[in-house]
């Protein structure tokens, strides 16, 4: 019997949709930094980015490595800006610059009321890759902190799924078995694979295979309103 439900976030029950390559994006955060005294251009704010997205996932030693959005633009800010800045400063200008590059942001039909169900009649937990620094406010924002005051986010470990690390994490913080969990998700490599490797039955939204390089799907889901029935069968 299904003891504890494991969701993704993106994708699972945010539809969201980003553009962090677009020019525009950093224009406007190069402006709102040099009113902090850090003077850097669009174009070398751009670079410097992507460098240090590069420089994480390079200088470690997991297999699937995940960076801290967070310590890039915090050394980014101290390495061309006046002062040094206090934490609140630097989340302030990463959350500036995750809005700038939102496109699409909004909860899939049926969500909430299959929480609220869930969450009366099983343990319920977040695992997503996902930087902590955007989606503690982005929960909020969408009233999804309510559901999941626990909630495992790659950019504070280190690592993303398909680690299965994290889908341990959320066993033992939940005291429940694999065998009495179920992780619901929407990406083969990622979700699926992880979720198996955990041992830990694994459902597909809006996906049209439930087979991925010798893992199957235990179920395949398109609205939200079949997930509950979808969980008294398995």
């Amino acid at each position: 019997m299904i003891k504890a439900v494991l969701f993704d976030l993106y994708g699972t029950l945010i539809d969201i949709r980003t553009e962090e390559k677009s020019p525009e994006v950093y224009w406007q955060l190069s402006r709102f930094l040099s009113y902090h005294g850090v003077k850097i251009c669009p174009e070398r704010l751009h670079d410097c980015y992507f460098e240090g997205i590069n420089k994480a996932l390079t200088n470690t030693k997991e297999t699937h490595p995940e960076v801290n959005v967070y310590e890039i633009f915090h050394e980014i800010m101290h390495r061309f800006g006046s002062r040094i800045y206090n934490e609140q400063s630097v989340i302030d200008v990463c959350m500036l610059f995750r809005s700038l590059s939102i496109r699409q942001f909004c909860l899939f039909e049926n969500v909430v009321e299959t929480l609220s169900y869930l969450q009366s009649n099983y343990l319920i937990a977040l695992i997503s890759d996902a930087q902590w620094v955007f989606t503690e406010p982005e929960l909020a924002i969408l009233n999804l902190d309510r559901f999941f005051p626990i909630r495992f986010l790659s950019s504070r470990y280190g690592y993303k799924k398909p680690d299965k690390r994290l889908f341990e994490k959320a066993l033992k913080k939940l005291d429940v078995k694999a065998k009495d969990a179920v992780y619901i998700g929407d990406n083969l490599q990622r979700d699926l694979v992880g979720a198996k490797n955990a041992n830990i039955k694994c459902l597909l939204y809006r996906n049209e295979t439930k087979r991925y390089n010798g893992y199957e799907a235990d179920g395949l889901f398109y609205n939200y309103y079949e997930l509950r029935h979808l969980l008294e069968r398995i």
